[in-house]
């Protein structure tokens, strides 16, 4: 630990500690005859700096999902140093954010709420995340392999998804990543997995078809080049910012939203304007 008002962990830390604490609160993995089950481990640890949870569920060969949570009362630091096999990465940030510093990348990958990062990690990579207190942190992974989307596409791997292959170099180690934003099609998909109400083999095809949902929205929001919103859609920025209000009020309260014309009454704008421009500007229609 740094200071009184920060801490500084490695994975070595974070293993100890698991080991250490009870076995209600530290690692925890179900081994049970659900072939589910059997491909999940969870673990929780509560700290004097804060709570950390760890949820991962196996769904496939190549194909891992992962939801992550922070609750920390200190500052932390948490740096990782692996080796990694080439791995595709999808990253959503449901809720809170951080900083984190990439051994020998250029820039700082900056995670804040409703951000959405595509990743290639490959080879000798170190990062340390730190993590500012007082916010809690919500995060949901994919880990995809390159052989998984070659699979699915039914494609060589030299021709494996375009947008890909043409933003992240297959013969450069370390980690490489792309920013963009979480639409609300992948809040939709996001909220589902959160709130999973099945068990066993249905819980398991369903977390594998979300996830799924949501690697080909990234995919498809990487193939798409950046829109100029009020040519492309013949839109006034006064109505485009209407319709991200719309988004916003959707996203706020998803378990009961609003019809279309309370929808379009609070955001200040007809519902025909904003059926057509949700369509034009978020790529989906205002309710799935």
């Amino acid at each position: 630990m740094s200071s009184r008002d920060e801490i500084s962990l490695t994975d070595s830390d974070l293993q100890e500690m698991l080991a250490a604490s009870p076995p209600e609160t530290g690692y925890q993995e179900t081994r049970t005859n659900s072939r589910t089950q059997e491909h999940e481990m969870r673990w929780e640890l509560h700290q004097p700096f804060g709570q950390w949870s760890n949820h991962s569920v196996h769904l496939r060969d190549g194909l891992d999902l992962t939801v992550v949570e922070w609750d920390f009362q200190q500052n932390v630091n948490f740096t990782v140093d692996v080796q990694m096999q080439p791995l595709f990465g999808f990253n959503f940030c449901v809720a809170g954010g951080f900083l984190a510093q990439v051994r020998d990348a250029a820039t700082d990958l900056v995670v804040r709420s409703q951000d959405t990062h595509t990743g290639f990690f490959q080879g000798d990579i170190k990062t340390t995340s730190k993590t500012a207190a007082g916010q809690k942190l919500t995060l949901v992974q994919m880990a995809v392999a390159p052989r998984l989307l070659e699979t699915l596409a039914n494609v060589s791997p030299d021709c494996a998804h375009p947008p890909l292959n043409q933003i992240f170099s297959r013969t450069q180690a370390g980690f490489q990543w792309r920013t963009q934003s979480v639409t609300p099609a992948m809040t939709i998909a996001l909220h589902q997995i959160l709130q999973c109400p099945y068990q066993g083999l249905t819980k398991q095809i369903y977390l594998e078809s979300k996830v799924l949902e949501l690697v080909a929205l990234q995919l498809d929001q990487l193939s798409e080049r950046p829109p100029n919103l009020t040519a492309v859609s013949g839109l006034k920025s006064d109505d485009v910012e209407r319709i991200h209000l719309a988004k916003d009020i959707l996203i706020r309260d998803l378990e009961n939203p609003p019809s279309l014309l309370t929808l379009a009454k609070q955001s200040g704008i007809n519902s025909l304007k904003l059926k057509q421009g949700f369509r034009q500007i978020f790529k989906t229609t205002v309710f799935v």
